[in-house]
């Protein structure tokens, strides 16, 4: 049996490993009254397109939460201005503390001036429907204060750029391990929206073990893991949603560039041999599908190409929880897995060898 059927045999089935089950944030309720006082902290750079997206759908949540508290990092733009108009508690940062990166900065600051027992920090791109709070707060107090909650918001894509993501949400959600078959504690936590007691917090020092990390949120949640502390891990079913990179490609290379071939370095080791595996199967596959054709291997060309279909139909299950991905997306994979090799290789050059990944108008 050839190399390539024994990996495309492996990968097929650490696919379905990879991808069984899909937990999800339920709706609210609108049955429990929540036990605490909610602090929202939004982190903002340059974010005078998205904040008043998020501050409207906050004023818009059922009378769930305590204080919002937006920290402007520095921005140069009309963020400070939002803020303001907004009538929310505002920080505004004069630089940054040495040692520390401009996310974490922000999210410490804002955690310091908060009065809640329970920390929201949310990033700015982020949308929440009406119900939005709700459902954070029951997922929340279903646990109880020792498990922190943290949401993948649902990605929408609507532009024909956007759907070079594809890959890298599939990625970005089963390095957690929360969509594992037979894994029951996740790894790490997502950054865009993190709920967790002022107390826990402050106890293990907020970010300041990850003050210089770009991949923050992965690392400090594998911090609090190693202290026997497991984040629920969702996704979050439109009722948590963002939309990422909506302008150009260039945005989409510069935003996962950033910190993906780091973050590859942070996924436990078992894991990650297992997503190179399902990456390569699926890289594999057309490419055998075409040999098959050129050398009229009628037989083998027939079950590669069920093999094609049924995994482009495996992908889109997938799809649909992480995104608004079309079901032609998952059928013409080849060319949105192509385009995540080239922006995985310009990550690891960007980030170890010219060291020159910048974000917003910021070296990383």
């Amino acid at each position: 049996m050839p190399f390539n059927d024994y990996l495309i045999a492996v990968g097929f089935f650490v696919g379905l490993i990879l991808f069984f089950k899909f937990p999800t944030l339920k709706k609210g309720s609108k049955t429990q009254k929540s036990k605490h006082k909610l602090s929202v902290i939004i982190p903002a750079r340059n974010e005078e397109t998205n904040l008043p997206n998020l501050l409207s759908d906050l004023k818009k949540q059922k009378g769930m939460i305590h204080e919002i508290i937006c920290v402007d990092d520095c921005s140069e733009d009309q963020t400070p201005e939002i803020i303001k108009n907004f009538g929310v508690k505002g920080i505004k940062l004069d630089g940054l503390q040495a040692g520390w990166k401009g996310k974490t900065w922000a999210c410490q600051m804002g955690a310091k001036r908060a009065t809640g027992d329970v920390l929201l920090f949310i990033d700015a791109d982020v949308r929440l429907s009406e119900d939005a709070i709700e459902a954070l707060i029951e997922a929340y107090q279903e646990t109880g204060q020792a498990q922190p909650l943290s949401v993948q918001p649902y990605h929408i894509v609507k532009k024909q750029h956007e759907y070079f993501s594809l890959f890298f949400n599939f990625i970005q959600v089963c390095a957690t391990a929360m969509t594992c078959l037979g894994v029951k504690k996740s790894i790490g936590f997502y950054g865009p929206v993190l709920m967790i007691s002022k107390q826990m917090f402050d106890e293990h020092g907020g970010y300041a073990r990850v003050k210089n990390n770009v991949v923050e949120d992965f690392n400090l949640g594998r911090y609090y893991n190693q202290q026997g502390i497991y984040v629920n891990l969702m996704l979050g079913n439109k009722a948590v949603r963002f939309r990422m990179y909506p302008k150009t490609l260039s945005q989409v290379i510069e935003g996962w560039s950033k910190n993906f071939s780091t973050g590859s370095l942070s996924t436990k080791r078992g894991l990650l041999l297992m997503v190179i595996i399902w990456v390569a199967f699926l890289t594999a596959l057309p490419i055998d599908i075409v040999q098959a054709g050129l050398d009229q291997a009628d037989i083998q060309l027939g079950v590669l190409s069920g093999v094609y279909l049924i995994s482009a139909f495996l992908l889109y299950r997938t799809a649909r929880h992480v995104g608004s991905y079309p079901f032609y997306v998952c059928l013409f994979y080849p060319i949105y897995l192509g385009m995540f090799h080239i922006i995985f290789f310009y990550s690891i050059v960007a980030t170890y060898v010219s060291k020159s990944t910048t974000w917003k108008g910021r070296k990383l």
